[in-house]
């Protein structure tokens, strides 16, 4: 083989190489990804709040026996403080005076590993029902969310009519804290669903990047 068609054979090899590779990352550009992809949800949640199994409710039930559970705002996050473990909120009953609250724990192996302080403006009121939760990042200092919105339906006491009240509660070291002016603005605003609440978060308070 003469020099001059050695150097053709070269050439010719590295185009074709050169084609495959600019396909095949042509290709991994225009795929996408699996909608259950762990990458996605990566990059939609950090926490990655996902619906509990029949066997996590069973775990739930064991370790908050006769209670009102409401399992479909109960979902498993990973928590930084906390590790995997379940959120689940719960509509709970006084006799004195008769009314309902929204009581909100983690549960992990069985046990109430953390239970979420109430939030004060909530208290002289009637919980009716719990409308929607998001997880949230409120801050700009990393990609976990550290806050938790929670919209839910009331009555005054001695009234039959309901109203919308929203709680947001921020991630501390260890645990959470309501914010409560915050809480009680988005409120007075009556505020009816996540959608509403983030806007007003990120035009008014700045939150949410």
């Amino acid at each position: 083989m003469n020099h001059q068609n050695w150097l053709s054979r070269v050439a010719l090899i590295f185009a074709l190489t050169f084609s495959l590779t600019s396909f095949t990352t042509l290709l991994a550009i225009a795929s996408p990804a699996p909608k259950n992809s762990p990458v996605v949800e990566t990059q939609t949640k950090q926490l990655r709040p996902i619906k509990i199994t029949s066997q996590e409710i069973s775990q739930v039930q064991r370790a908050l026996p006769q209670r009102k559970l409401l399992i479909e705002h109960a979902f498993r996050v990973n928590l930084p403080d906390f590790g995997s473990c379940i959120f689940v909120p719960v509509q709970e009953f006084s006799q004195n005076p008769k009314k309902a609250k929204l009581s909100l724990y983690l549960v992990k192996n069985n046990q109430v590993i953390y239970t979420f302080p109430q939030s004060q403006q909530v208290r002289p009121w009637n919980l009716i029902s719990l409308k929607a939760v998001s997880f949230l990042e409120l801050d700009f200092d990393g990609p976990d969310e550290d806050g938790i919105l929670l919209i839910s339906n009331y009555t005054a006491a001695g009234k039959s009519q309901t109203f919308p009240v929203a709680t947001l509660y921020h991630r501390e070291k260890n645990g959470f804290k309501v914010y409560e002016d915050i809480s009680k603005k988005l409120t007075q605003r009556k505020v009816k669903t996540i959608a509403e609440a983030e806007n007003i978060l990120r035009k008014d308070f700045g939150f949410i990047p």
